[in-house]
């Protein structure tokens, strides 16, 4: 029941306050994080010195919303920028309506305006953004997430004997279609690619400090390459792809432990690799995962090259039909939300990004 008679105060997150934001994180997404997850996504993150995280406490001093930010450190032009990701928002279900989100956010500016974050960004579902946007976050474009289907549904519709015939042919449709184009897209000979449980963090270095993108994306740093990706939640295996011995390109392949089934191509460095780099690496992740359900990819991948391997974009016909594009909306670190410094006026157009998984706190 809705306590709508309660006093809230909304501050920053306190040392003490880790043990009730994992209780409300439970109660509101039904799903138990450790400590070690907490650590790495928010103390032990590599860009700020403190936990970045907004809390709302009822008359009890309990932790009844959060309002947490993933920190990371973006290239913006020549200019490099803090940046807060706003990710796992929560309210108990007992307190919400009670403009929580609202005030948490008011808070989150103010704590950072004229400070030391420039922008906020993130990814929000079509429920939560007309929520942002009244809070001042523009949208600024669709990302596109190219999807490899190896299953689909075993059941469409309601079930019926036709429907299910139906999706068994749909099936044996996809099948075919990804045989017929793994047998027309092979791999360039004179590559070879190598397999690491641990990153080679000096040859990721070396390919992104030898390639860096132009556009506005998130800088990989020694301190990115060792803290990214040791989210406990995932599983990461990197890939190296060599010409003549040289590396000449590298990627970070996850999959999350409770959704196996979904492998994504997290990072990519360089992030838009040639076309012969990026069919080797496509050819061996495939190879490498054969029980995928789906292998997904970023939209910085040469676009047909991942069409001759069966890659579809979300943002087109015929996946466009049954997803919902990821929406990428931003906000100037200001107290005022159309005052956007020159520093950070190239984020208002998708153009000026390069967006993989790995500026996706969900990956």
């Amino acid at each position: 029941m809705t306590q709508r008679s309660t006093s809230y105060t909304i501050r920053e997150f306190e040392s003490g306050d880790r043990a009730s934001f994992r209780e409300l994180y439970e109660t509101v997404f039904g799903a138990e994080q450790g400590t070690e997850w907490f650590d790495w996504k928010y103390r032990e993150n590599p860009y700020v010195d403190h936990v970045p995280i907004i809390v709302a406490t009822n008359g009890h001093d309990r932790i009844v919303g959060a309002r947490p930010f993933l920190a990371l450190a973006l290239q913006v032009t020549a200019n490099r920028e803090l940046a807060l990701q706003p990710c796992d928002t929560m309210v108990h279900p007992d307190h919400r309506r009670q403009g929580l989100f609202t005030r948490m956010t008011a808070r989150a500016i103010e704590r950072y305006a004229d400070h030391e974050a420039a922008l906020f960004f993130n990814f929000p579902n079509w429920h939560s953004q007309g929520g942002y946007e009244k809070l001042g976050w523009k949208p600024i474009g669709h990302i596109a997430t190219r999807y490899r289907l190896h299953r689909l549904p075993k059941r469409v519709g309601n079930g019926s004997t036709a429907e299910r015939f139906g999706g068994a042919v749909v099936r044996t449709v996809q099948r075919a279609y990804l045989g017929i184009r793994d047998a027309l897209a092979k791999p360039p000979s004179g590559t070879t690619v190598s397999k690491h449980d641990q990153a080679p963090v000096d040859a990721l270095l070396t390919l992104y400090r030898d390639a860096a993108p132009d556009e506005i994306h998130v800088i990989r740093d020694e301190q990115f390459w060792n803290w990214r990706f040791d989210n406990p939640d995932w599983i990461y295996r990197y890939y190296l792809v060599h010409e003549s011995s040289e590396p000449v390109a590298g990627a970070v392949v996850g999959r999350k432990a409770t959704e196996p089934g979904h492998v994504r191509l997290t990072d990519v460095v360089p992030v838009t690799p040639s076309d012969d780099t990026t069919a080797a690496l496509l050819a061996t992740v495939i190879d490498d995962h054969p029980d995928a359900d789906a292998i997904l990819a970023p939209p910085t991948l040469p676009k047909h090259v991942c069409t001759a391997f069966g890659f579809l974009s979300d943002t087109r016909l015929p996946l466009s039909a049954v997803s919902s594009p990821t929406t990428l909306v931003a906000r100037p670190a200001t107290r005022e939300a159309d005052s956007w410094p020159p520093s950070v006026r190239p984020a208002q157009t998708l153009a000026n990004w390069s967006i993989t998984f790995a500026e996706q706190d969900t990956s």
